[in-house]
């Protein structure tokens, strides 16, 4: 995850971005308001369009989130630990 600022370097009060990488590869990027509790997921590729919009509680919980849409499938089906 990489900070991200906006207006030229200017950053907003309270206002909070990160880009989100997986390896070599641009996800998209978080970001949040300073009146907001989450950040919001907006994708920079459409292999992370399904995370459009989501929110989540921390960048990492996003990068996570990426991390396991970009990992390929393995055979059978997915199963959550318990």
């Amino acid at each position: 995850m990489t900070p991200f600022q906006y207006d030229a370097g200017r950053p907003r009060p309270g206002q909070q971005a990160y880009v989100i990488e997986i390896g070599e590869t641009q996800a998209g990027l978080v970001s949040r308001r300073g009146d907001e509790r989450y950040f919001t997921f907006i994708a920079a590729s459409s292999t992370f369009h399904a995370l459009e919009g989501h929110r989540f509680a921390t960048p990492g919980a996003a990068e996570l989130a990426a991390r396991q849409l970009a990992a390929p499938r393995r055979g059978g089906t997915a199963r959550l630990a318990s």
